[in-house]
């Protein structure tokens, strides 16, 4: 039986104060879903991989997402979904969300649904719900659609993509360490319920010069737009070689730094005028003083889900 590939990136999502509404797909890693239809009579989903991830579909980002669109159409059809990670987990880099891009586009393409991208996220965030217990779209939102992507509206989704008019690179500084099981949950129950306003107004200050910055290609107000003092601040505990990392990043002009999503991955934008090398070293030397070493990822913006049928 005809069989689909999908493929989707890894993700940064937040990049500053733009907490579960701003994310960027980076060409680093990617997620692949072989999607296959077994049985023609019986609905159900069947997860296959040698990763370790759950092969409860009810459990799996990519499984989740499935057999929602399996009962929204009504297909009583059991679909196998053959998931090869690529993005690795807990770190902050969009891991199952790129697998429930990649298994929702797959699906859509085998069953030729003529689902839309906005589409796409709006089942892929129940595949995020299932892992870590809410359903955020920043990450599945830039893994599906590539580039920046401001989710502008939860219900409906709304995703727009952000014109990019400034020419810079990706770093990840990425730690060795092992995150455990919850990460993003514990990550997320960090976060404050409440805030004083000012906060709110600074970090409205933060975000509406990131975006800015990108679109207008103005490299001061992107530098200035990646902070954070409600959301990165609660977390601080969890990545706290981050300060003096981002501290070294802005020392040797980088463009910006910030946590790329519950972290422990910090995200450093930089170009030519960037002094890479000593960035590398001297946050080497910063994440040895924290007990672990860090590999160093050198990437460029993503682009969207890609989907190719299998005959």
């Amino acid at each position: 039986m005809r069989s689909v590939k999908a493929t989707a990136f890894s993700s940064s999502a937040n990049l500053g104060a733009g907490y579960d509404i701003l994310s960027m797909s980076h060409s680093a890693f990617s997620d692949i879903v072989y999607a296959e239809i077994l049985n023609e009579r019986e609905r159900k989903v069947v997860i296959a991989s040698n990763t370790g991830i759950p092969l409860d579909p009810a459990r799996n980002s990519a499984g989740a997402p499935v057999e929602a669109i399996l009962r929204e159409f009504q297909l009583n059809y059991t679909v196998k979904l053959s998931v090869i990670k690529g993005v690795p987990p807990g770190l902050g880099l969009g891991s199952s969300g790129a697998s429930a891009v990649a298994a929702a586009a797959a699906v859509n393409e085998l069953f030729n649904l003529h689902l839309t991208l906005e589409d796409i996220v709006r089942f892929a965030v129940i595949g995020e719900k299932a892992v870590s217990g809410s359903p955020h779209p920043d990450n599945v939102a830039a893994s599906a659609f590539g580039g920046i992507v401001a989710v502008t509206s939860h219900d409906p989704i709304r995703v727009v993509r952000v014109p990019i008019n400034l020419d810079f690179k990706l770093m990840l500084v990425i730690p060795k360490v092992n995150t455990g099981e919850g990460k993003t949950k514990k990550a997320r129950e960090l976060v404050p319920r409440q805030v004083e306003v000012s906060k709110v107004v600074e970090n409205t200050r933060f975000l509406s010069s990131f975006i800015l910055g990108v679109v207008k290609g103005d490299r001061i107000l992107v530098r200035e737009g990646l902070n954070d003092n409600i959301v990165e601040k609660s977390r601080e505990p969890m990545y706290p070689h981050y300060p003096k990392i981002k501290e070294t990043a802005l020392k040797y002009n980088a463009v910006g730094a910030c946590v790329s999503g519950a972290g422990p991955t910090v995200l450093i934008l930089y170009d030519n005028s960037t002094r890479l090398e000593e960035i590398r070293k001297e946050s080497a030397q910063i994440c040895a003083q924290h007990g672990f070493s860090c590999d160093f990822i050198t990437t460029e913006i993503g682009e969207g889900v890609r989907v190719e049928g299998i005959n």
